[in-house]
């Protein structure tokens, strides 16, 4: 075996403490926190990488006490113990770091410091040149000619000529140095008063040594008074910042050069630990299997005839947008581990004859169409939408691997079918983009690539069903993934295919005013500051506010101040400027977002843009949407209304906006079996005007509007957990009487302080809350030992059964509008879902039995103990409908 030519020793707990404290908050989906494992293996990557090391190895502390602790009792006696979220974490970088196959050192009773002096001492012996990874002063000491130090945050190297430039005396004085100074991270004491620079000048001239026996050698009165005070100090402070060069440890340095790690391992740490960035890097398996390419009609019949009762498939495609796209082949697969891909339009040089779209579209067809064939994908809606352009719309059961995986676990980002292959089959699957690299299509892959790659996911998908749906009946989660998601896929298909008109010419003119308003603001912005700046830059604005204008700054950033929202609308209070730069913004916005992106989402026949609706996104169960992202329209305010004046019915439709009333609140009700609750909106009286009441001690018509707004607020803020100071930021009162106003609500409404109580009692015991419909979402914050986090899972809890209840209702309406739609034969048809909102275009001969369809269906689609209202409006756009 041939010897390294160098070796890098790296301070394992020096870095996994510098990567806990400097990346917050981060955990997996199950809660486990993760940063400290996040932060460590990226500096440990970042060193394979760069340094290409040929020998590696990682020391940590040991447990046990030191002898330095034995010295000095109160050596690192000022450190607080190491928090639960660090050390919970130690294991698993020791796990990644054995699939590494890195050699770890920990030697009982010694510091990683001295461990790692020892074996750069013992790899300088055998002639390897060592580098030490560490940001410790004190490992500055064993610097020497094949013994050097890397410094990760400034990215350097330091030998022997490094620390005498900064010192001016060499690397084995270090601790004459830190006898002076001390080391206030280790809490040893040094003498106070002299610090680094005056510790270099007088030992230039003398050693500690020569100092201690001839304290007449320093000429300074006042340096030589705090020598003599502080001898035994120095004394104890030199033994402890020396580190140990024999530490009595077994190496061989053969033993740490660098070997292929074990990739399976590394593949189910960092898919448990949710580190998709990690798991990029590790090469992708071929899935084991048979996978054939089908070219010939005859092939492909005698193929479908033999699938008998389910199928998985997977339609490719090319274009941005499933509405739009070309179909470039199936795959498909009925049988675990073997899978078949039909190409339709590769196009590359010398590719071979492949069968007609038509052709291959007809023998799909009977086998789509049959109701008793289950029908198996991965995110079936893009799937359904490509098949139904090419004239196929699927019957019978469908089931999707991607819907599965989001209700087993709803707080997971990321449900891609290579997520979920690593997390329960370990399969690490090539990614679309590995697959296609930097050709245009997956049409301009050989076919030979393609079928490999989506006949074997193909077969994946059929292998992750079975193992997924036995979870969801496991988890009892069977009703909500047969009952509501999959039936819901149908719809979402139908809303994005249909997509809704939008006045392009409205919006042009909008987008010319708004840059006019805009360009106005601007110059009152500049007056207003006395200067003119970028606007955009977080920095520049802040030097305007803060340095120009003397106004208080709020919290400080990585990058200066921050001038985020909550800190601009405090600062409105006390100048102009600020509330004009929320102004600019918020125009800003809506121009760039929605006034001038619009027209370029609409098709250039139809007029009409298709949002893509996500069904696996938000962990409450909530659909969201996105290109573009409807939600975030504003509903108030004249811009708001303008642009929603822009979505248009076509010509003999009207757009009809139905909207749950107070459905939240309503479900608080059921929930909490109130029966202030359950009265008010069982008399249906104004529910915020009541709570006005109670709050103020006042009768129902002596309420005033600031009164009413006050209640509102504290209504809603009960249901999503708002705290007092949370409350005061909202409604602008003190602290103290926010508390009161909740604690009045409280004791108005007993029936919700026990069902807070309750569900966060039950939620800490079980680990997860449920929604009416069964929807689960498991609350890891609860488990935390940061009370911070506590406190979000305790929110968590309140909130979480009543949004996704909320979101089981609506998604449930909308599959039985969809239904009676369909089999009435109504040309009517379902377009948006926001929020609590839903917005059809309405034949306009259609508009009363409409109404009264989707009044029924939205009013019954749960049974509460309150009555449950839908307020609707109809007009020939969505800002008159709403």
């Amino acid at each position: 075996m041939k010897k390294p030519a160098n070796i890098y020793l790296i301070d394992g707990h020096s870095y996994v403490y510098r990567a806990f404290h400097a990346i917050k908050g981060l955990s997996n989906s199950k809660g486990f926190p993760t940063n400290a494992i996040y932060g460590f293996i990226n500096t440990l990557l970042k060193i394979l990488r760069e340094k290409e090391p040929d020998a590696i190895v990682v020391s940590f502390d040991s447990p046990l006490p030191t002898e330095r602790h034995r010295v000095y009792e109160e050596y690192k006696a000022q450190r607080p113990p190491a928090p639960d979220e660090l050390i919970m974490q130690l294991p698993y970088i020791k796990k990644i770091l054995q699939a590494f196959r890195i050699k770890i050192y920990e030697v009982p009773g010694y510091e990683a410091d001295d461990v790692l002096a020892t074996l750069s001492v013992k790899s300088a012996s055998q002639g390897v040149d060592a580098y030490i990874v560490s940001g410790d002063k004190d490992m500055l000491q064993v610097v020497d000619g094949h013994i050097r130090i890397y410094d990760t945050v400034k990215d350097r190297i330091i030998g022997r000529e490094e620390v005498i430039k900064r010192f001016g005396i060499p690397p084995e004085r270090i601790p004459e140095v830190m006898a002076f100074t001390g080391d206030t991270v280790d809490n040893i004491p040094g003498v106070k008063g002299i610090g680094e620079k005056t510790a270099c000048e007088i030992l230039k001239d003398h050693t500690l040594n020569d100092i201690l026996e001839k304290p007449e050698l320093i000429k300074r009165e006042r340096l030589r008074k705090l020598i003599a005070e502080n001898r035994d100090s120095i004394i104890m402070s030199y033994a402890l910042t020396t580190v140990d060069r024999d530490v009595p440890l077994d190496f061989d340095v053969n033993e740490c050069i660098r070997r292929e790690p074990d990739r399976q391992e590394l593949l189910n740490l960092f898919s448990e630990l949710e580190f998709g960035t990690f798991l990029k890097l590790i090469p992708p398996q071929n899935v084991s299997g048979s996978y054939e390419t089908v070219l010939e009609s005859g092939r492909l019949k005698a193929l479908l005839d033999a699938i008998e009762d389910s199928f998985a498939f997977n339609v490719e495609f090319s274009g941005a947008h499933p509405v739009s796209a070309e179909m470039t082949g199936i795959s498909f697969s009925s049988k675990k581990g073997q899978g078949f891909y039909v190409p339709v339009a590769h196009h590359y040089p010398e590719v071979p004859g492949q069968l007609d779209t038509g052709t291959v579209l007809d023998a799909f067809r009977p086998l789509y169409e049959n109701g008793s064939i289950r029908k198996i994908g991965h995110d079936l809606k893009t799937q359904l939408l490509i098949l139904r352009r090419s004239g196929i719309d699927p019957k019978g059961e469908l089931c999707d691997t991607m819907v599965a995986s989001y209700l087993l676990n709803p707080n997971k980002q990321n449900h891609s079918l290579e997520e979920i292959g690593l997390e329960h089959l370990s399969l690490r699957i090539k990614t679309f983009k590995e697959v296609v690299g930097k050709r245009s299509s997956l049409a301009a892959v050989s076919i030979e690539e393609a079928t490999e790659f989506s006949a074997s996911n193909a077969s994946v998908v059929l292998e992750l069903e079975g193992i997924l749906f036995k979870k969801l009946k496991e988890e009892g989660l069977e009703d909500i993934y047969s009952g509501i998601e999959m039936p819901l896929i149908r719809v979402l298909a139908d809303m994005e295919e249909a997509g809704i008109k939008v006045d392009t010419a409205l919006l042009s003119d909008l987008s010319g005013e708004l840059e006019r308003e805009l360009a106005a603001l601007q110059t009152r912005i500049y007056f207003l500051a006395g200067e003119e700046f970028n606007i955009n830059s977080p920095r520049q604005l802040g030097a305007v506010l803060f340095d120009s204008l003397g106004l208080k700054p709020g919290k400080k950033t990585k990058t200066g101040y921050s001038t985020e929202v909550g800190v601009l609308e405090a600062l409105a209070l006390k100048h102009e400027l600020p509330g004009e730069i929320l102004n600019w913004r918020t125009l800003s916005k809506l121009k760039s977002t929605y006034v001038d992106a619009l027209p370029k989402l609409a098709g250039p026949e139809s007029g009409r843009i298709h949002t893509s609706f996500n069904q696996t996104v938000t962990a409450t169960g909530r659909l969201s949407s996105s290109d573009p992202n409807l939600q975030n329209i504003p509903i108030r305010g004249e811009w708001g209304i303008r642009i929603r004046q822009a979505f248009i019915a076509e010509e003999g439709f009207s757009l009809l906006s139905a909207d749950y009333s107070q459905i939240e609140l309503r479900i608080l009700a059921h929930l909490s079996r109130d029966e202030g609750l359950i009265d008010a909106f069982r008399q249906d009286v104004d529910i915020h005007t009541r709570t006005a009441a109670e709050l103020f001690g006042v009768s129902g018509e002596q309420v005033t509007p600031e009164m009413r707004r006050v209640a509102k607020t504290v209504n809603f803020g009960v249901v999503y957990g708002m705290s007092a100071f949370g409350l005061s930021e909202a409604i602008g009162s003190s602290r103290d009487a926010a508390r009161v106003y909740i604690e009045q609500y409280f004791e108005k409404h007993p029936g919700v302080r026990r069902y807070v109580k309750q569900i966060i009692e039950d939620a800490k015991r079980v680990g997860y809350v449920r929604t009416l419909f069964g929807r689960k979402r498991e609350i890891p914050e609860l488990r935390s030992s940061n009370a911070r986090k506590r406190s979000f899972g305790e929110r968590l809890a309140m909130n979480s059964p009543i949004q996704g209840t909320a979101a089981d209702i609506i998604k449930k309406a909308m599959v039985n509008i969809s239904n009676r739609l369909k089999a009435e034969g109504l040309q009517s048809r379902m377009l948006l879902q926001v929020h609590d909102e839903l917005v059809l275009e309405v034949k306009e001969e259609e508009l009363q039995p409409v109404k009264d369809l989707i009044k029924h269906e939205m009013e019954n689609a749960a049974l509460l103990l309150v009555p449950v209202r839908v307020d609707i409006g109809y007009g020939k756009n969505w800002a008159e409908a709403h």
